[in-house]
């Protein structure tokens, strides 16, 4: 698979790409490939057991892009990754797929409404607290009505359906169905910014037994669009009240989280861009008597362009904070995650780009079972059509 993307990336003749796209008609066709050799010194996140391997990642795809009308724009993407390391091959090796599908419709009054599909099939960690690597599907869909309403009132009216299963029996147990509906109310502040509140109602239903079953209210104040002079995002701060169907004997079956989000990008000089992400709410869990745990989130990353090349640095923290005692005679089970990366892209043609990497991820905690340090640096090119 490695040889065969190279050889295609090597051969492609310089012309062909500058397309940027195949035309179908009125379709857009952007085909990608792309191959990453990299190191990691420390492939199972392990404290005491530590196993280093090369690793091969290679990819195909491809995104379409059609407009029916001027109302209606549809989009949908497949790719294929396939890994493959150096040790353990039978147990490491795998292929993943991904796809995704999108239709936007402009309706009468300046209505809007949009689906989407996303599906994956991997086994890359669901979150940062899972060291192991196992087989599992994800399926994220979702339906939202946009609207006008008097003077610079808006509504949104969204539902959503999140499907988890793991292909492994070792974290059946994890496998579970999770819908939310509800509504925003939005008042544009500026012609480029809007404040909002928002509410979603949350049924979580667990394939195995019901001890994990809930109902939640999520209730949230946000801004979106230009936030600040030259930051454009999106930033909420509200609460989650949890209710559990059932009583586990071990943990509390009524929950208050207090909780926030950022997602923003400040043009703080011409050609350099801060990226700044921050998240605080519930993560499900099976660990010990707590059915999830509380992480607080904070990234910020970096990127400068000087000429062809779009250097990188950034850095991530994450406390993660479990709701109920291992034993009696312990604390809480409180973890930081730290990690630091560097990055360079560059651009060799329009359609052709090289990049390298380096990755410190580690894990300090009270219990020092779970702690670990792990270095990875990469090098790969991607092609894109």
């Amino acid at each position: 698979m490695k040889n065969l993307l190279i050889a295609a990336v090597l051969l492609m003749p310089a012309a062909a790409g500058a397309q940027q796209n195949i035309k179908l008609g009125n379709m857009d066709v952007n085909p990608f490939m792309s191959t990453q050799e990299s190191y990691d010194s420390n492939i199972y996140l392990s404290r005491n057991k530590r196993k280093g391997s090369t690793i091969n990642r290679s990819a195909l795809g491809f995104e379409l892009i059609q407009k029916v009308g001027s109302r209606l724009d549809l989009k949908g993407g497949y790719s294929m990754d396939v890994l493959s390391y150096a040790v353990n091959t039978s147990t490491n090796n795998a292929v993943h797929h991904n796809a995704g599908f999108s239709a936007t419709a402009r309706l009468p009054k300046s209505m809007t409404l949009s689906v989407d599909d996303k599906y994956k099939q991997t086994t890359d960690q669901a979150t940062s607290q899972t060291t192991k690597r196992a087989a599992r599907v994800e399926n994220t869909a979702g339906l939202n009505l946009e609207a006008p309403l008097r003077g610079n009132f808006g509504f949104t009216v969204a539902v959503q359906h999140v499907y988890n299963n793991y292909l492994s029996g070792n974290f059946s147990g994890l496998d579970r169905e999770e819908t939310l509906m509800g509504a925003d109310v939005s008042y544009k502040l500026q012609p480029k910014t809007r404040m909002f509140v928002s509410y979603r109602y949350g049924n979580l239903n667990y394939q195995s037994g019901n001890t994990n079953d809930a109902t939640y209210n999520n209730v949230d104040l946000g801004l979106a669009g230009d936030i600040a002079p030259k930051v454009m995002g999106t930033v909420t701060a509200g609460m989650q009240a949890r209710k559990y169907k059932n009583d586990s004997g071990t943990a509390k079956n009524d929950i208050t989280t207090m909780g926030y989000s950022a997602q923003a990008v400040w043009k703080a000089l011409a050609k350099t861009d801060v990226t700044i992400f921050g998240k605080r709410g519930n993560v499900e869990s099976t660990y010990g008597s707590s059915r999830f745990y509380t992480s607080t989130l904070m990234d910020v990353g970096v990127t400068r362009q000087v000429n062809k090349i779009k250097a990188g640095l950034g850095f991530g923290y994450e406390s993660v904070l479990y709701p109920e005692k291992t034993t009696l005679a312990n604390p809480k089970r409180l973890d930081e995650n730290t990690s630091v990366r560097l990055t360079a892209v560059y651009n060799i043609q329009k359609w052709l780009t090289a990049d390298c990497g380096f990755t410190y991820k580690s894990r300090n905690s009270n219990e020092s079972t779970f702690e670990y340090n792990d270095k990875a640096l990469s090098l790969g090119i991607k092609a894109m059509f």
